[in-house]
Formats: structure tokens, C-alpha cells, sequence
């Protein structure tokens, strides 16, 4: 289970703040440009049904849109499958545990990890996604699929939207055909919104008719 240091918006397990803080000045977008502002990092807590599991690792994957096909009734509330578009991982880790690694390391390293802040790579994990540097902050209007695999096998999903206020929204979500997840529960009207590219384009660039054949 994943589980959030703050309150969320949406109801269920979540473990990312319901607020994104905004950085640093100098890491912020100006109030007259258009582009969304990048939320700053989230801190990502991770619980275990087992004492003695550990954290395997970590996916977290970009989409530009969501939209839901389907309600599903769960217990007293609703359940919703969503199918996200595109999808790009845009950070991955995974637990160093190599036998080249000195046994005193081994010994220290913190693989039992309760929480880690989105982009620092915790000591004794390996970065997989990018190869160089940090990961993209969470931008404004994005969605973003957290994958977290214990040592046991057990694996976790939240869907996340972060919103234009940078407030978030988060569910539980639970894997179904390519880029679908069935969300739980209750899923806010305004948490689905199409790819913008997808309803953007003008009207000039819709394909005219055929002329008539006669």
C-alpha cells in the first residue's frame, strides 16, 4: 500500500501531498508566460504488509491525457477505467543489491525504505530512467502512473493528475489492457481531460468532403 504524508483530494490510499509547493524562484515560470508552472518534487511514502519486505523499485510514467470508459460499482462507491494516452517513463530506479558491493555496504544500505522524494535517488538503488541527471518535475496539467514493486513481488499503482493550482489528484489504480487502469473509487468528474492535441486543432484542419459524383 502506498500511502500519503498529507491529506488528497481524492479519496482512497494516497501518499502524494493534496499541494504541490512551488520551487524556487528561479526554478518557477513567469506569470505572464503561458507554460504551465512545474509542480516541485513529491515525497513518496511506501508501506509494507510484510516486516521484513523491501523496496524493489520504482517506475513513474508521463501521460498527456486521460479520458474514462467505463463506471463500475465498488462496494458503496464507483470505480472508473480510464485509458491514459501516451505514456513515457520518465524516472526508474531499482535496488542495487549486486554481490559486488561490499558486505558492509550491503549491511547499511536502507532497502527497507519508508519513503523517498521523487527524483533523489535513495542510497544503495541504481537509476535506471534518465541516464544522466534528475527526472522532469511534475509539470502542471500532467498525468503520471507510480509504479512501486516491494522485494516480494507485491506492486503498487496510484494514477495522479497534478492540476493547473498545482493541488493533485490521486487514486488507486489497478493495471487492465495497454494504458488502462481501473481507478478507485469515486473519480472526480473534472480528474479526466483529453490530450490537448487532440481538441485543439482548428477546424481547417478537418478533412472536406468529397465532391459529389454527379
Amino acid at each position: 500500500m502506498l500511502i500519503a504524508s498529507m491529506g488528497a483530494w481524492a479519496p482512497g490510499c494516497s501518499w502524494l501531498n493534496s499541494r504541490l509547493k512551488k520551487g524556487n524562484a528561479g526554478d518557477s515560470i513567469g506569470v505572464d508566460d503561458q507554460t504551465p508552472m512545474p509542480a516541485a518534487p513529491a515525497s513518496i511514502q511506501i508501506t509494507y504488509a510484510k516486516a521484513d519486505d523491501t523496496l524493489q523499485s520504482v517506475v513513474v510514467s508521463q501521460f498527456t491525457g486521460a479520458n474514462v470508459l467505463r463506471t463500475l460499482t465498488e462496494g458503496d462507491g464507483e470505480a472508473s477505467v480510464v485509458r491514459f494516452d501516451g505514456g513515457v517513463p520518465i524516472w526508474k530506479l531499482h535496488a542495487n543489491r549486486s554481490l559486488l558491493n561490499p558486505i558492509s555496504k550491503i549491511e547499511k544500505t536502507p532497502y527497507h525504505v519508508g519513503s523517498i522524494e521523487y527524483g533523489k535517488l535513495p542510497s544503495g538503488f541504481t537509476q535506471d530512467v534518465p541516464e544522466v541527471g534528475p527526472p522532469p518535475p511534475l509539470d502542471a496539467g500532467g498525468y503520471y502512473i507510480f509504479a512501486i514493486e516491494r522485494a516480494s513481488g507485491a506492486t503498487s499503482y496510484q494514477a495522479v493528475r497534478v492540476k493547473p493550482d498545482l493541488t493533485i489528484q490521486a487514486y488507486d489504480a489497478e493495471p487492465r489492457a495497454g494504458t488502462s487502469y481501473k481507478l478507485c473509487c469515486n473519480v472526480s468528474s473534472d480528474f479526466p481531460a483529453p490530450t490537448p492535441s487532440d481538441t485543439d486543432q482548428p477546424d481547417s484542419m478537418a478533412v472536406p468532403p468529397a465532391p459529389d459524383s454527379d
